[in-house]
C-alpha cells in the first residue's frame, strides 16, 4: 500500500509540473464578441457580412475569440447602434456614419473619400478615420461594403433629364442623400428606411436618394419604381467599428487576427460587391426599370453637385475636421 501510495504522490507531481510548463492562455477561457447590425438578421447584407467576414474571424480564432450575432433594427435602432458600441453594451457594430456622427462629429464626409479601403489604408485616409473614432471610445475597423464612390443611386418615379426637371420634385431621403437632393433642386421628405416602399408605393415622394441597388431589390422598392439615372457617387455609409475598450482588451493576436482578416475582407470583397449591384441591377431591369443616362453636361453638373452640398453640409456643420479630411483625400 505504501508503494501504491508513493506511485500516486510521484504521477500527481509530476502531472502538476507538467500543467505549469504549459505556455501561458492554453486554458484561457475563449473570448466571446458580440456584433450588431443596422440591417435585418435576413437582409443579404446581414447574412454576408456574418459569412464572410465573422465567421472566418471564428474560425480563425478557434478557441481563443468567437464573435456571436447580438440584433439587427429589432434590437438596436439604427439611430442609436453607434451609442450602443460605444457604451459597450455591444462589442462590435455595422453601424451607419449617417447615424452615428452625432457621437463622432464630421463622420459624415467619410463618404467623400474617392478611395477604395486598400487605398485608405495605404495614403493616410484610413489612419485619420480611425483617430476621429478614438478620440470617442470607438475603434474604426473597416468598411463592410468597399467601393470607389459607385455606391448610391437615386430611384425615381418621374424621368428626369436636366437640372430644370428637378424643381418640384419630393425626394425622400434618410439622411445622406439630403443636402445633395436640395442642391438639385427637389424638396426633401426626411424617412426611415423601413418606410422607403411605402412612400413610393403612395407616391408620397417622387423618388428616394443614397440608396443602394441591392438593398432596394432587398426591400422590394424595385416593384414600385419606374427611373433610375445611371450614374452613381459615394462611398456605402456603412462601418465596422467596434468599442475601444473591448478593443484594447483584446491580445494583439487577436486584434491582429480582426484587422487582417478586415482588410482581406476588403480587397476580396470589391469583386463580390460589384457583381452583387450588376446581379440587382438585372433584377430592376427585369422588373421594368429604365436605367438612363444623362447628357454628359447634365451628368457633370449632377455628380459634381452631390459631392460639393455635401462638403458644404458637412464642413457647415463640423468645420476644421472636416476641411482637414477634404484636403487630405483631394491631395
Amino acid at each position: 500500500m505504501k508503494k501504491i501510495g508513493l506511485v500516486m504522490v510521484i504521477v500527481c507531481v509530476s502531472l502538476s509540473l507538467m500543467v505549469l510548463a504549459l505556455p501561458r492562455g492554453v486554458f484561457a477561457k475563449e473570448i466571446v464578441l458580440n456584433w450588431a447590425s443596422f440591417l435585418p438578421k435576413s437582409h443579404p447584407g446581414t447574412k454576408s457580412l456574418q459569412k464572410v467576414l465573422f465567421d472566418k474571424i471564428n474560425e480563425r480564432g478557434k478557441g481563443k475569440l468567437v464573435i456571436r450575432y447580438r440584433g439587427g433594427p429589432e434590437t438596436f435602432s439604427s439611430r442609436d447602434l453607434g451609442d450602443a458600441v460605444q457604451k459597450g453594451i455591444v462589442d462590435l457594430a455595422s453601424a451607419l456614419i449617417t447615424f452615428y456622427q452625432s457621437i463622432v462629429p464630421g463622420a459624415g464626409s467619410f463618404k467623400l473619400s474617392p478611395f477604395t479601403p486598400e487605398e485608405e489604408r495605404k495614403n493616410g485616409v484610413y489612419d485619420y478615420m480611425a483617430a476621429r473614432h478614438e478620440q470617442y471610445g470607438l475603434k474604426y475597423i473597416g468598411r463592410p461594403n468597399p467601393g470607389k464612390s459607385d455606391y448610391f443611386y437615386l430611384h425615381l418615379n418621374k424621368r428626369v433629364e436636366k437640372p430644370e426637371d428637378f424643381k418640384g420634385l419630393r425626394i425622400g431621403a434618410a439622411g445622406a442623400g439630403r443636402p445633395s437632393a436640395m442642391a438639385w433642386g427637389a424638396s426633401v421628405v426626411t424617412l426611415k428606411l423601413s418606410e422607403y416602399y411605402t412612400a413610393m408605393e403612395r407616391k408620397l415622394v417622387d423618388g428616394i436618394n443614397c440608396v443602394p441597388l441591392d438593398a432596394w431589390v432587398a426591400w422590394g422598392c424595385h416593384e414600385v419604381t419606374k427611373y433610375v439615372p445611371d450614374h452613381s457617387y459615394f462611398q456605402g455609409t456603412g462601418m465596422i467599428i467596434g468599442n475601444l475598450n473591448s478593443w484594447n482588451k483584446l491580445p494583439e493576436d487577436l486584434q491582429k487576427l480582426i484587422m487582417d482578416t478586415m482588410i482581406e475582407y476588403e480587397i476580396n470583397q470589391m469583386d463580390f460587391e460589384a457583381k452583387k449591384m450588376a446581379g440587382a441591377k438585372k433584377k430592376m431591369v427585369d422588373a421594368g426599370v429604365e436605367f438612363y443616362k444623362f447628357a454628359p453636361e447634365v451628368k457633370k453638373w449632377f455628380l459634381e453637385t452631390a459631392y460639393s452640398s455635401s462638403w458644404a453640409y458637412e464642413e457647415e456643420r463640423h468645420g476644421k475636421v472636416v476641411t482637414d479630411f477634404r484636403k487630405l483625400v483631394s491631395q
